[in-house]
């Protein structure tokens, strides 16, 4: 193979793997929920329960999100809930943390060349009890939290544009969460909140 071939073919898998090498991924902040006050607990522990368990199939996207619903609901409570007890139980039961994806009908004939639709629709939700368990496990005071959200997407949305737009809904989506359980908290957890 003469110099010119050879210098021909690593020009032409230069030019390959310039074309074929993704577009840089955009990096999100933590999302942490540090900013708001903690809620000190009289009890020695947190125990996390998942029931919810998303399939790893369309419609749902738990899987190929920045961040999930699960995983922000987590940190909400790693950040929030602080045990300052040496004895008791706070029980968080995610009984709901989904996310779908559900493709809308577009315009695929002529004029659809022309104009921007909006191509699918996300629906998020949480569903979450917080629930103080006495020596014995049982339940002895509970409160509830729920929240969902909606947004569409446009066609042609890049990939950094759709992980932003799911990052922004599920924070969002948390601090609904926050806003909604919150009182809650202070007015069925009066016996244990704060005391040393």
């Amino acid at each position: 193979m003469s110099l010119r071939h050879l210098a021909l073919m690593i020009g032409f898998c230069s030019l390959l793997a310039a074309c074929s090498s993704a577009p840089p991924m955009h990096r999100f902040p933590e999302l942490t929920f540090r900013n708001l006050p903690p809620v000190q607990l009289d009890i020695g522990r947190i125990e996390v329960v998942s029931q919810y368990q998303p399939p790893a199939q369309a419609p749902h996207i738990e899987y190929d999100m920045p961040v999930s619903p699960e995983g922000a609901l987590k940190r909400w409570v790693q950040d929030r809930l602080q045990p300052i007890g040496r004895t008791g139980t706070l029980r968080v039961v995610i009984r709901d943390a989904s996310a779908t994806e559900t493709p809308l009908q577009t315009d695929k004939g002529f004029t659809g060349m022309f104009k921007r639709e909006q191509a699918a629709r996300v629906d998020m939700s949480v569903d979450v009890a917080l629930q103080m368990l006495d020596d014995k496990q049982f339940v002895t005071a509970e409160v509830t939290g729920k929240q969902t959200r909606s947004q569409t997407e446009q066609e042609g949305m890049k990939l950094n544009d759709r992980d932003k737009l799911l990052y922004d809904m599920v924070e969002d989506l948390v601090k609904g969460f926050n806003g909604d359980i919150d009182p809650n908290i202070r007015s069925t957890f009066g016996p244990w909140l704060g005391r040393h």
